[in-house]
């Protein structure tokens, strides 16, 4: 008979070292959201082809994504305020750092097609 016990050690030592390298788990944040129809710039009231939700989050879960999505980028919207920007997706995950410190994200989806939106506007 075979000698499996390097493959029993393997499994008892295996949970171990995969616990080490496991994700976070979920934390909670505060969250501001908007379900509109148009453009954010234009909004309506959601109609049943036209739906689509903004999201805005503050504090650390937004420093950890601004801290994650570097570097810093150019924004017309930010320049000569003392606000530095950083985004992802085209523009669709834009987190901001100001001048106060205070960190903010905003992102958004179009519930019709499934596809990620800007959350904000200039």
């Amino acid at each position: 008979m075979k000698n499996y016990l390097p493959y029993a050690m393997l499994f008892l030592i295996l949970p171990t070292a995969l616990a080490a390298d496991s994700p976070e788990p979920y934390k909670q944040t505060a969250a501001s959201y908007r379900l509109y129809g148009g453009g954010l710039g234009d909004p309506t009231a959601p109609g049943p082809n036209d739906k689509k939700i903004a999201f805005s989050i503050d504090g650390s879960a937004a420093r950890q994504i601004f801290d994650a999505i570097g570097p810093d980028q150019q924004d017309a919207c930010t320049e000569g305020s003392g606000t530095r920007l950083r985004s992802r997706d085209n523009e669709n995950l834009v987190c901001m750092l100001s001048k106060e410190n205070k960190y903010s994200c905003s992102f958004g989806f179009d519930l019709i097609s499934g596809k990620s939106i800007g959350g904000s506007i200039c």
